[in-house]
């Protein structure tokens, strides 16, 4: 069977334990979500295919170095095949079979296809672009009828940076205090929350560490390593900190977070 893995919930939602102990997950476009599934099904005793289209997963959303880390992470305990795209997919009585763009046939129990989201906005926002939003996270077709929007489906912009949207929980719940705080504001019950920046942290469980960032890695154009051991990596837009990443960094996170979206890392 194909289960579409379409955010972090699902993992939590995805029963392990269900089918036999020695099953074969094919996990396609290896993604931070598809990094923290395998982790879980290979805990569970599961043997865990991963399929990617680039040679190093997740490098533009965390970044070459984090994600370099992660490859090491995996590389001991799954079979991977970087580089490399599915071509068809095939099911059968007893088994599903991937079929990859080199040729290579690859059998298992059950394949995982984690792509991510799409923005699903109420009419008359409807379509796959989500809802442009203001600094206040008020909706640019029209900010007078108090219209806000927060979480997946708002297209933020970032000073001289192109247009974005965050796609993790704790980053949506983050804007909707903000855009509650905007309302306030705007029907004069409260102080002007001032612009949304991004710094909601986020983590995932990877073969007994912790991956762990803050912020919004894919704003960064540039990376710079703060701390090796634990790794910690800071993500600057020109000389702006807007995101870290790093495994098993927790406090350190925690210690330069009051520093995203200034202009220097001291």
């Amino acid at each position: 069977s194909i289960i579409d893995h379409w955010a972090s919930e699902s993992t939590w939602n995805l029963d392990i334990y269900s089918v036999s102990q020695d099953g074969r997950y094919i996990i396609v476009r290896h993604a931070l979500v598809a990094t923290e599934t395998a982790s879980l099904l290979t805990d569970a005793g599961h043997e865990t295919v991963l399929v990617a289209r680039t040679m190093l997963p997740g490098a533009s959303v965390l970044g070459e170095h984090t994600a370099s880390r992660l490859l090491q992470l995996h590389k001991p305990r799954h079979v991977a095949h970087l580089g490399r795209s599915p071509r068809v997919i095939r099911t059968h009585s007893d088994r599903i079979t991937v079929g990859l763009d080199d040729g290579t046939q690859i059998d298992g129990d059950l394949a995982i296809v984690a792509h991510g989201t799409i923005p699903a906005a109420p009419s008359p926002w409807s379509g796959p672009d989500g809802i442009p939003v203001d600094t206040r996270l008020r909706t640019l077709a029209a900010p007078e009828q108090r219209i806000y929007a927060a979480g997946g489906l708002a297209i933020h912009h970032y000073p001289r940076h192109s247009s974005y949207r965050i796609d993790h929980w704790d980053d949506s719940a983050a804007q909707g205090v903000h855009a509650a705080h905007a309302l306030l504001h705007d029907v004069g019950h409260g102080d002007d929350p001032g612009a949304y920046l991004p710094v909601a942290t986020f983590s995932a469980r990877v073969h007994g560490h912790t991956l762990t960032g803050a912020g919004h890695p894919a704003l960064g154009t540039s990376t710079r390593v703060v701390s090796t051991e634990p790794l910690l990596v800071a993500h600057h837009l020109g000389d702006t900190l807007v995101a870290l990443t790093g495994i098993d960094a927790v406090p350190l996170v925690h210690q330069y977070v009051s520093h995203l979206h200034e202009s220097t890392l001291t």
